[in-house]
């Protein structure tokens, strides 16, 4: 459980699902500064953050109105920017009054499903800022060498961390049956494990099972389940720099650590110099590494191969997030480690550091 983004205290909707809707989502009101500013509404689905619509807005007045499929998380603001309104969308009629400016700070009313989240990330809000000053004061405190304080600090941390999965495991339960406890669960419970996924899943009515976030998380237990230990890796081919396709069941026969990772990643790039030191030590006794990047940019993806010296075998299609391999390992974070067999089935992963040199060193010596 850890996403803990956007959500917060339960709020007991009891007839939220009852309400009659209307044939399309209206959103009017007033959003200053905005004429002659291009708005974008786009919407957060399995596949990421995508621009659905433009808005039309003239003299700061706004009036539009789209039908949607289904209940949706939307993000409003000024194309290109950062700074965005977020809040769950229905086909009911909305309100919004405020700034393009401080757009994140407009006040928006809408439907029900609207209202169990707002209670959420009020909530979230209020937390979010007191962990901010925790943080704050933990750096303070390690610069002024209080150990001492910097517990006591980290234990509030961790306090307002177990609060905030409690509420957000509260207005799932309050409202089974709301979409947006769907895209609760599905944050929530998205990069954990298999069991965790199940569990949260569990916690929602069976009627939620067409909703876009129920499925997406649905879809990605299966994906883990068919990359779990224990399973055959399922096999791929993907072209090395020099434009050559490489498969990977093409490495049976030795073991393979598959290795997720991209230019732009901080944490690949400081665990590349445990991973050079491993193949240094057992490329000549069996084992060997595909490196699979994660990078858009090939002029970055070569860079990095060899500022850092990594010697093995190396593929990509350069499409970043969207690398087919990583979709069909469920890949949700990098580093992201997964070791075979000389058969090709899965024996561990993202094992890291000592823990995978043990590994290899217990498999090889």
């Amino acid at each position: 459980m850890k996403n803990l983004l956007f959500f917060a205290f339960a709020a007991l909707v009891a007839l939220a699902s009852c309400q009659p809707q209307a044939a399309s989502f209206k959103l009017t009101g007033q959003l200053e500064g905005a004429t002659d500013k291009i708005v974008t509404i786009s919407i957060y689905d399995k596949d990421g953050v995508n621009v659905k619509d433009t808005l039309s807005i003239t003299d700061g007045v706004v009036n539009y109105s789209t039908e949607l499929a289904e209940p949706v998380f939307v993000l409003l603001g000024e194309a290109g920017s950062r700074n965005t309104l977020n809040f769950f969308a229905e086909n009911v009629d909305y309100t919004i009054n405020g700034s393009l400016d401080k757009i994140a700070e407009a006040e928006v009313t809408g439907g029900a499903v609207y209202n169990v989240y707002k209670s959420v990330s009020d909530a979230v809000k209020e937390i979010g800022e007191k962990n901010n000053e925790l943080k704050k004061a933990y750096g303070e405190a390690g610069q002024a060498g209080d150990t001492a304080k910097q517990k006591v600090i980290y234990e509030e941390y961790q306090a307002n961390q177990e609060s905030l999965e409690k509420v957000q495991m509260d207005v799932v339960e309050a409202n089974p049956m709301s979409p947006a406890s769907a895209f609760i669960v599905n944050n929530v419970f998205g990069h954990g494990a298999i069991e965790e996924m199940k569990e949260g899943l569990a916690k929602l009515d069976a009627s939620l099972n067409t909703s876009t976030y129920y499925i997406a998380l649905s879809e990605k237990i299966t994906k883990l389940e068919a990359v779990a230990v224990g399973q055959m890796a399922p096999d791929f081919t993907m072209n090395d720099p020099e434009g050559n396709p490489v498969a990977l069941s093409s490495f049976k026969g030795k073991y393979l650590l598959v290795d997720f990772w991209a230019s732009w990643c901080g944490p690949c790039r400081r665990e590349n110099p445990n991973v050079v030191k491993l193949y240094a030590e057992f490329k000549d006794k069996g084992f060997d590494i595909l490196g699979v990047s994660l990078d858009q940019k090939e002029d970055a993806w070569l860079k990095a191969i060899e500022d850092d010296q990594l010697t093995w075998n190396h593929v990509s299609d350069l499409k970043g997030w969207g690398n087919e391999a990583a979709k069909l390992y469920a890949v949700s974070g990098i580093p992201h480690t997964v070791l075979l067999d000389k058969e090709g089935k899965i024996i561990a992963k993202n094992l890291r550091g000592e823990e995978l040199h043990a590994k290899i060193a217990e498999l090889l010596n």
